[in-house]
């Protein structure tokens, strides 16, 4: 048995070795390596002359202008849009559950956006809220509104990269989707005999039962708008005036732009814990308001 029992747990540790090199590899090394130059004055990654700082980044950092605007656009994309897009999910997946003739078509088309890359998908973006020939303000423009300057607008860019959000989120109206099938038919026959109508049973049956997913969908946002970036970039270079500016925008700035590398590492340092942070705050409160059926 002894025998049996190591065997057991080599070829256990045999199968699970190539987690743990890469675990090590892509995470735990370049983590530690983070952690280290967030400490020094490094400007470029490898740098041989380097001396330790102490705290100094971080002072540094929190003492950047442009740093806490990247911060508070951050923070807008998470407390704004995050719950945004997360109700925009749970409203599509809601008309795309509809028992209706071709439902299977419309659910398809929805899914698309996401399939397409990002990029392509911001130039697209940027073909609709062009200000001068765009399609939205041409449509404006039938109805009598006048132009409108959506993407060079300090107070209407992160409405469209919100907006952006909703269109690639066929992923999380999948997952939405998915848990309404779910949900127990015969919980929705019991209400229905007690007098309860559709915002009732929604209310009573449908949001408890799918919290789960909410919850999933709603962190994986909130580490998506943590780390925004792309969005930013390609429609209006973090401006205008810094609006839509992000805390990965200036990460990136301070590696590539100002060759700031150890500045860099001590942002990143920073994200790494306000998102863990918040993480664990989003799990403390789901243990109040989210349902498990196997739960007593």
């Amino acid at each position: 048995m002894k025998g049996l029992r190591k065997y057991d747990t080599l070829l256990f540790f045999l199968f699970i070795a190539p987690w743990i090199i890469g675990f090590i590899t892509f995470f735990l090394i370049p983590f530690g390596t983070s952690v280290f130059y967030a400490f020094t004055d490094a400007r470029l990654p490898g740098a041989v002359t380097y001396q330790f700082v102490g705290l100094d980044n971080f002072v540094e950092m929190t003492n950047d202008s442009i740093f806490l605007k990247s911060l508070f656009n951050t923070l807008y994309f998470v407390v704004f849009g995050v719950p945004v897009v997360t109700i925009g999910m749970l409203l599509l997946a809601l008309l795309l559950n509809m028992n209706i003739k071709g439902i299977a078509l419309f659910r398809t088309f929805y899914y698309l956006p996401t399939l397409v890359p990002i990029v392509a998908t911001v130039i697209i973006w940027r073909l609709v809220f062009n200000s001068e020939f765009g399609i939205l303000n041409a449509a404006l423009g039938s109805i009598g509104i006048s132009k409108i300057d959506w993407l060079g607008g300090e107070h209407t860019i992160k409405p469209v990269i919100i907006l952006l959000q909703v269109w690639i989120s066929g992923s999380g109206v999948l997952i939405f989707l998915a848990a309404l099938k779910n949900v127990p038919r015969h919980l929705y026959e019991a209400v229905e005999i007690d007098g309860a109508g559709k915002v009732r049973s929604f209310f009573s049956i449908t949001l408890p039962m799918i919290s789960p997913s909410i919850l999933f969908v709603v962190i994986i946002q909130t580490m998506y708008n943590f780390q925004l970036f792309t969005e930013s970039l390609l429609l209006s270079r973090g401006g205008p005036n810094y609006a839509s500016y992000t805390f990965v925008y200036s990460i990136y700035k301070s590696t590539f732009t100002d060759l700031k590398f150890s500045m860099a590492m001590s942002q990143s340092i920073f994200l790494f814990i306000l998102i863990a942070v918040v993480t664990w705050i989003l799990m403390k409160i789901s243990n109040r308001v989210v349902y498990y059926e196997g739960d007593k």
